[in-house]
């Protein structure tokens, strides 16, 4: 298999379910766009569902690289959980809609590869959570574990698009209200002072 192919269609296709979903964005369309024949395309991927497995798999990398760079300019956990958080949000902003909605009503092969993410990022926030208690961001009478666990339960509210779309919220709006309202809930002084210079500069 050639290795320089598979990872430009991978990236290519992630572009494409990202910013118009899944279900509009056919293999015949991904051949056509860039530039090989449909046949190719099978011959690399064997179904739908593996190359967005793959591109799952690329979107959890690329998250990660950009997080490890993220830490390099924090000086303490909370501060890199808020910055983490922003650029989330931002990166909310540029999916489309329909994007979860059609990973779990037409793939749901891929689900449990996203059940087992979901719990790598809850352990991680576990660890967050811990880490800003030791020193001082975090209020210490609360449990690291369970506010971890609660706030990815809160996290879950996005894959409600019925309400999300009732009452016309964005999927970043949503997003931001849970984490803002939620590190203010749990921060010490030394916290808050954190959330409001990050809050000042998010609205300069």
């Amino acid at each position: 298999m050639d290795a320089e192919l598979e990872q430009r269609i991978v990236k290519r296709a992630s572009e494409l379910f990202l910013m118009h979903g899944i279900k509009s964005i056919t293999m015949d369309f991904i051949a056509g766009d860039i530039g090989i024949s449909k046949r190719t395309l099978y011959e690399v991927f064997r179904d739908k569902d593996a190359l967005l497995l793959k591109t799952l798999a690329y979107q959890e990398e690329k998250s990660r690289e950009e997080r490890d760079k993220l830490a390099l300019t924090c000086t303490n956990p909370f501060e890199l959980g808020l910055k983490e958080f922003a650029r989330i949000s931002q990166a909310i902003r540029r999916v489309n809609r329909n994007y979860m909605r059609d990973l779990q009503k037409y793939h749901p092969k891929v689900l449990p590869y996203l059940e087992a993410n979901r719990k790598s990022n809850t352990e991680g926030l576990i660890r967050l959570t811990e880490e800003g208690i030791r020193e001082g961001y975090v209020r210490p009478e609360l449990n690291g574990r369970l506010l971890a666990l609660i706030l990815q339960a809160q996290f879950e509210i996005l894959m409600n698009f019925e309400k999300i779309e009732e009452y016309n919220f964005s999927f970043s709006e949503v997003f931001e209200t849970i984490v803002i309202n939620f590190a203010r809930g749990m921060a010490t002084q030394k916290g808050l002072e954190l959330v409001d210079n990050y809050l000042s500069k998010k609205n300069e």
